[in-house]
């Protein structure tokens, strides 16, 4: 089991904490909306970060800021963890009052309870999953510079995940209709075409032979993991 990472709650503490002022009372209402300010900001660092770990595609979709993070995909272990972190951060932005970015920020914690609780997208919905799949192999090609080899080894690394992330979405779907077969072939052949060609293409300028092998077998491998996933959303046909 993986160890629990700080919550959202421990981490608006600490902000606060921080950001109060320690002198007279009568100076404290004039510094609350700098800590309100804060206390947002590092609501939304966080769960930027949080994104960029488990749901790639959301960082995407919401135009949020990319870390050089290890993709950790739900799954059933971790599940529960992440809706609890996710309520936490909600908890906390429900101390803040009325605004934009506030609003926003519910909105979308709000919409990813949703999505992984029983009976969310991610429990049922086979294409939500392949688009999770796509946004992660690219991420680390959102990062850095284009020359060298730093893109290469952290593609890499995510590609070495995803075999495990899509043999996770299986459990969690154990229960899940079938998608169109149409639409489910056409999300299967964009993400193959991104692992045997695209991808590929973008790490051109590593020249480091042991790098580009190490990318090529990771690569391989998360192509393959594509084909199983076709065989048990299809065996049944």
């Amino acid at each position: 089991m993986r160890a629990r990472r700080p919550g959202a709650r421990g981490l608006a503490l600490l902000v606060l904490a921080l950001a109060l002022p320690a002198h007279a009372a009568k100076h404290a209402a004039a510094d609350k909306p700098t800590s309100a300010s804060k206390l947002l900001t590092s609501l939304e660092t966080y769960y930027a970060q949080l994104l960029a770990r488990s749901r790639p595609d959301l960082t995407e979709r919401y135009g949020a800021t990319q870390y050089d993070v290890l993709f950790m995909p739900i799954d059933e272990t971790n599940a529960a963890w992440h809706i609890e972190e996710l309520r936490q951060m909600l908890a906390e932005a429900d101390t803040l009052g009325p605004g934009a970015r506030v609003d926003s920020l519910r909105a979308r914690l709000q919409r990813e309870i949703a999505e992984t609780g029983p009976g969310g997208a991610l429990r049922r919905d086979p294409l939500l999953w392949l688009d999770i799949i796509d946004a992660a192999a690219r991420a680390p090609f959102a990062i850095g510079g284009a020359n060298g080899c730093d893109r290469t080894q952290r593609a890499t690394r995510q590609l070495r995940a995803l075999p495990e992330a899509l043999r996770g979405a299986i459990v969690l779907m154990r229960t899940a209709q079938p998608p169109d077969a149409a639409a489910l072939e056409a999300r299967l052949n964009r993400v193959e075409t991104l692992f045997r060609v695209d991808l590929p293409a973008r790490t051109e300028p590593c020249k480091d032979s042991r790098r580009r092998a190490e990318f090529v077998e990771a690569d391989s491998l998360a192509a393959a993991s594509l084909a199983h996933y076709r065989h048990w959303l299809t065996a049944g046909d």
